[in-house]
């Protein structure tokens, strides 16, 4: 998910010159309540906007992201966050060296010269998930290979016997939640994820979260006319998709803590679902 979300922030002429330097620039640390930052920055093809984004990741499974307008150059990074925080920072040479992995070839590295960012970082999460408080790090080397996945079409995609049940909810440019449940048989342990994406004035906000769940977290009937969710945490509460009620087709009192955000409704009003068969 963060290689994903690291790729679609990259300037169109980044992508696909695997054998050139890193063009983007950055650097990381470790948060507080387990979570890790990293700060990657960059600016436009013509230079003329700077844009900044950290992510704090905790695990494999909790995961958030903040976007924002940076001011860059060559060697200093400036972004004021707000309420979130502060980073100035300028880069500096320590006198060493240091290797780095270096293009998309297996095992490819090089020996560059170690550089370090001081000045100001701060980061201050919503509702004190994470806090960062440092006047140093080392600068890093981000490496991004894009490879192609197609597959020539989907002829191949069959469904399963399971249920996939998907909820939606979307305010465009201002807000959009997506949950899904998935279970692609019967019996099977159940994937459960859920996504938003906010924006706060001009930085944009992605908070994330998924976890695998028993078989029992997702109870359906054979025909998909009906379906039941109790997703473990940080989950709590339960939703319920029933196909022949228009009036109440998915309900409940289902809610997710993300990070910064706790109880976060994923029933209420605005939200769409559906349940079918999941694919393979």
């Amino acid at each position: 998910m963060l290689a994903l979300a690291l790729t679609l922030l990259l300037p169109a002429t980044v992508q696909g010159e695997e054998e050139k330097g890193p063009s983007l620039t950055g650097f990381g640390l470790q948060a507080s309540n387990g979570y890790v930052l990293s700060v990657l920055a960059g600016a436009s093809p013509d230079g003329e906007e700077g844009w900044i984004s950290l992510y704090l990741v905790r695990g494999k499974r909790m995961m958030v992201s903040y976007a924002a307008p940076a001011t860059i150059s060559p060697t200093t990074i400036d972004a004021d966050l707000g309420k979130l925080g502060k980073i100035s920072v300028i880069r500096v040479p320590t006198g060493r060296t240091r290797t780095v992995r270096w293009g998309c070839k297996p095992g490819g590295t090089k020996r560059v010269e170690a550089k370090r960012y001081e000045g100001t970082i701060e980061f201050h999460g919503e509702e004190g998930f994470a806090e960062v408080s440092a006047t140093s790090a080392p600068v890093a080397y981000p490496v991004f290979c894009i490879r192609n996945t197609e597959d020539g079409g989907a002829s191949g995609d069959k469904n399963l016997s399971g249920a996939r049940l998907d909820v939606e909810k979307r305010r465009p440019g201002r807000y959009r939640l997506e949950f899904d449940a998935i279970q692609r048989r019967p019996g099977a342990r159940t994937g459960v994820k859920v996504e938003v994406d906010e924006h706060r004035g001009e930085i944009a906000i992605q908070r994330s979260t998924w976890t695998w769940a028993s078989a029992g977290a997702l109870s359906y009937d054979r025909h998909l006319r009906t379906a039941t969710v109790r997703p473990p945490a940080p989950f709590e509460g339960y939703g319920r998709f029933d196909r022949n009620d228009p009036g109440s087709q998915w309900s409940g009192n289902l809610t997710v803590d993300l990070p910064g955000r706790s109880d976060v409704p994923v029933i209420g009003p605005g939200f769409w679902a559906s349940l079918e068969r999941p694919r393979r």
